[in-house]
């Protein structure tokens, strides 16, 4: 018991230290393997703009599926513990 819940423990750590960012539109946004968001970036350019909330929101969708797919990758190389 103890020993699963160690590896939970390196697993949550090993994710939030992975990262992606996205580059959408002026629009940066950086989310880690927990799916938290790390760091939002906005352009002047992109504050000035009708669609900024619809620009933010496609940047973050698109952050989070860049970090799936590398934590995907992740899983499929071995780097994830295996918990079960």
């Amino acid at each position: 018991m103890f020993d699963k819940m160690k590896q939970i423990y390196q697993m949550k750590k090993m994710m939030e230290n992975i990262t992606a960012t996205e580059d959408y539109k002026g629009i940066k946004i950086t989310v880690n393997g927990a799916m938290q968001i790390i760091n939002i970036e906005i352009s002047d350019q992109a504050k000035q703009s009708s669609d900024l909330e619809k620009n933010l929101r496609k940047a973050i969708n698109r952050a989070t599926k860049n970090i799936q797919k590398k934590l995907q990758k992740e899983m499929k190389e071995g780097n994830v513990p295996n918990l079960f």
